[in-house]
């Protein structure tokens, strides 16, 4: 049911629809199974009991269908950025960004008051954004 489970959280999972009704199938398959165990394992079938021994699945369940419906940049972003990271630093090193020059005479200050480099959270907080595009601006200030 872990295989399972990432299997539908990672944002570059299954692409097939095959693939995908496979991973789900396993999933819930996990979740009735565990639901069946915990509910058998309660002390008395009564409906307290079973709902404290039914909810762990459940909750899973839940929270496992949030996640995964979540935007793809999103995802994306909570993840440290991922496949458009890099791109995105090349784009913004070749074509040249407004908020790079910024960054950089924020970085030209802070080194010269403080003898080391701008961190990528007081660039967030000078340049007022986000903290993915803080690091990816760090990263190119620091880069030769």
């Amino acid at each position: 049911m872990l295989l399972a489970t990432v299997g539908l959280l990672k944002p570059t999972g299954p692409r097939t629809r095959r693939a995908r009704g496979a991973v789900w199938s396993a999933f819930l398959l996990g979740i009735a199974v565990s639901l069946a165990a915990n509910v058998a394992a309660a002390p008395a079938l009564e409906w307290k009991p079973v709902l404290v021994a039914g909810w762990p699945p459940v909750a899973l369940l839940l929270s496992v269908e949030l996640l995964a419906h979540r935007p793809a940049g999103r995802v994306r972003a909570e993840l440290g950025g991922g496949e458009d990271s890099e791109g995105d630093a090349d784009r913004y090193r070749v074509h040249g960004d407004p908020l790079l020059q910024r960054a950089r005479r924020v970085d030209a200050r802070h080194r010269e008051l403080h003898q080391r480099p701008v961190s990528a959270e007081s660039l967030r907080k000078e340049l007022r954004i986000g903290a993915g595009r803080s690091r990816q601006l760090v990263a190119l200030v620091r880069s030769p």
